[in-house]
């Protein structure tokens, strides 16, 4: 399997200092296709380090040595270590402002986040081979999440995807809030 590059990257900034990229959060974009979920993207200025269309070719997005805007007001792993208040306000922002954008890479799945719309084989194929080819050559890769997990209350995607599937075949540890 390949991987497709698009150019120009999607919006993206540098990572800061040495940062140690470990977490993986899935997505989903509803969107028809590739080239809507793009047209999508970068009109809202939002990004993802890969997109994975339905007929399971990954497209390159955004380098993963760089931060893509991809989780937005967030909560993972590493805010769970440190201690960090898990306080939502009325709009389920975390009050202390916090994004796991910083030491993760997100992957989102063109589906339409209905929770009815499958995730055709060739596309969950193609994310688990992604992760695989992600951690050998990033082996800090430690947890995998969702954009619903990270963000609750905010997001609700990627539904109906079998995280159960992904962990299991990837070896990754699933994180969740507790």
């Amino acid at each position: 399997m390949s991987v497709e590059t698009i150019q120009p990257w999607l919006a993206h900034r540098p990572r800061r200092g040495a940062t140690l990229v470990d977490t993986i959060v899935l997505h989903a974009t509803p969107c028809e296709d590739f080239d809507s979920a793009i047209a999508q993207l970068k009109g809202l200025g939002l990004s993802y380090h890969y997109i994975i269309d339905k007929m399971g070719i990954p497209h390159k997005c955004v380098p993963y040595s760089a931060v893509a805007f991809h989780a937005g007001n967030s909560f993972g792993p590493h805010e769970a270590a440190r201690g960090t208040s898990r306080e939502q306000d009325i709009h389920s922002n975390f009050v202390e402002l916090t994004s796991v954008n910083e030491y993760s890479i997100g992957i989102s799945l063109v589906n339409n986040n209905d929770g009815v719309d499958p995730f055709p084989k060739a596309q969950m194929d193609a994310c688990i081979w992604m992760i695989k080819e992600l951690k050998s050559s990033l082996t800090s890769l430690k947890y995998i999440t969702t954009h619903y997990w990270v963000s609750p209350g905010r997001c609700t995607d990627p539904q109906g995807l079998d995280i159960v599937k992904i962990v299991t075949q990837t070896g990754l540890e699933a994180w969740m809030p507790n």
